[in-house]
């Protein structure tokens, strides 16, 4: 148990655990539904996966409508790399801002599961129908993630087997 404690970065603290467990609190206290484990890893668990899945829709859904927008904008990738080995406290500062995109999502997330029952009237559907639509719309999630995030790691093995001469 201490093991996996120790294990888990200040990042999978911030940025999955305090969300989940802020979304399943926020859930249990509105009266909308109740997860619980007998067990503290049990509890770490669910607390774990809430969360990531609200920092995946953050990542997925939430930043690319803010750069689309303009509300947001970002260097190009090759910059942020030699930047951040240049200057280490970018890193604190994109954890800080993965943080805030994050709780961005958690609202959003908390707003759409205390207006489910007013969604599911304007959407009439079996039980069964939205739990395949959220099983879908998971999958959907965690497919577009994997994408990004093999997307970062093409441009910084890029980045870093570009001969200096290279455009």
């Amino acid at each position: 148990m201490n093991d996996l404690i120790a294990k888990l970065s200040s990042y999978d603290i911030f940025i999955n655990i305090i969300p989940g467990a802020v979304f399943v609190y926020f859930l249990s206290s509105a009266g909308l539904y109740t997860f619980q484990s007998d067990t503290l890893v049990g509890n770490l668990v669910i607390y774990y996966f809430a969360g990531l899945i609200i920092s995946r829709i953050g990542s997925v859904i939430v930043e690319p409508l803010l750069r689309m927008v303009g509300f947001v904008k970002y260097n190009r990738y090759s910059d942020f790399i030699t930047a951040s080995e240049k200057d280490a406290k970018i890193q604190t500062l994109l954890e800080a801002s993965n943080l805030y995109r994050t709780i961005i999502a958690l609202i959003l997330v908390c707003a759409i599961a205390s207006s489910w029952d007013l969604i599911t009237s304007w959407i009439v559907l079996e039980k069964r129908t939205w739990i395949l639509v959220g099983c879908v719309g998971l999958a959907a999630l965690f497919l577009l993630s994997y994408r990004k995030q093999n997307s970062f790691i093409f441009k910084r093995v890029g980045h870093h087997t570009r001969k200096a001469g290279d455009v």
